[in-house]
């Protein structure tokens, strides 16, 4: 028979503890909040999702991250700390990240950040921030100031009013329904949008963009390397669009009191389908330019690209 030696023996208790350590630990707390509440949540990966409700208390439910090191959930006067304190170091793709709702006022300013963490967000009003490097961002109903930004994640939204920011690297940005100010920025991933919004701000290198707009007070955009087709319906004082090594289409209503100024510049070529106007070039320039107006003009529409083409339509 086989001896078995007593280290071995001591080496089993050893083991389950080890195994008991690492099971994620469950968290069920509530605390009362003031109403001029300020919140900061700090989930380095995992799932969160942060709701709101009629009562003027946070609510934390769900497991932490397995490799969890305690817990934080303080209160200091206005201003309430929730985090799931992790090692120093650890690798992002080992064991499973936190997952927690987090009820809170509708009313509130938050500040939430992660590394590869998710984060959902509904119904928010206030000063609302939320970054992460490689989790995505969707949120709904949330007004007043936003920002999300992330690096490679992506940010999917709707219903966003106020004045909101949406950011990302090399994520894709989809948004709907979107309302009052808004600015998307996007690196080297997409940009989809069916906003409403009266000021409309885009910076966009290196990837595409297909964006809807109703009626419009302003618009300003930036391309590089990176076609974008644009629809609005209305416009009431500027659009400035500029491109390089970008196309620019643009549609437009039927009826619009504009004026036009589009700039082939180098490589460039302008299309109109709009009216009958025809790009005209300067005797010793390979630069085309198109000036017209269009009704009786209330608004401008600048366009200029270098090396990208220009298409006007007719919606």
């Amino acid at each position: 028979m086989k001896r078995i030696k007593l280290s071995q023996f001591l080496l089993i208790p050893l083991i389950l503890l080890s195994n008991l350590t690492l099971a994620a630990q469950s968290v069920d707390k509530q605390i009362e909040v003031e109403s001029d509440l300020k919140l900061n949540i700090k989930v380095l990966r995992g799932e969160v999702n942060i709701q709101s409700w009629d009562k003027q208390a946070i609510s934390v439910k769900g497991t932490l991250d397995e490799l969890s090191e305690g817990f934080l959930f303080e209160k200091q006067g206005q201003s309430v700390t929730i985090e799931d304190q992790m090692p120093r170091q650890f690798r992002g793709n080992d064991k499973d990240g936190s997952s927690l709702t987090i009820i809170v006022p509708r009313n509130l300013t938050l500040y939430a950040e992660g590394v590869s963490s998710s984060y959902q967000l509904a119904s928010l009003a206030g000063d609302i921030r939320v970054n992460s490097v490689s989790g995505d961002i969707r949120a709904n109903d949330i007004s007043e100031q936003v920002l999300f930004h992330t690096v490679s994640g992506d940010i999917v939204s709707s219903r966003l009013n106020g004045k909101t920011r949406l950011e990302t690297v090399s994520g894709s940005i989809e948004d709907e329904q979107s309302d009052g100010e808004i600015s998307y920025k996007s690196v080297s991933g997409n940009l989809e949008a069916d906003s409403m919004a009266t000021k409309v701000s885009i910076e966009q290198v290196s990837g595409d963009g297909a964006i809807r707009l109703q009626q419009l007070k302003s618009l300003d955009v930036k391309s590089i390397s990176g076609d974008i087709a644009l629809s609005i319906k209305g416009l009431t004082s500027m659009a400035n669009l500029d491109s390089v090594s970008g196309d620019i289409s643009i549609k437009l209503p039927k009826t619009i009191d504009a004026r036009f100024n589009l700039n082939g510049g180098p490589g460039g070529k302008i299309h109109n389908n709009f009216s009958e106007d025809k790009p005209k070039k300067e005797k010793y320039s390979p630069t085309s330019f198109l000036k017209f107006q269009s009704g009786e003009p209330k608004a401008d529409i600048k366009i200029s690209t270098i090396s990208g083409d220009i298409e006007l339509k007719r919606g």
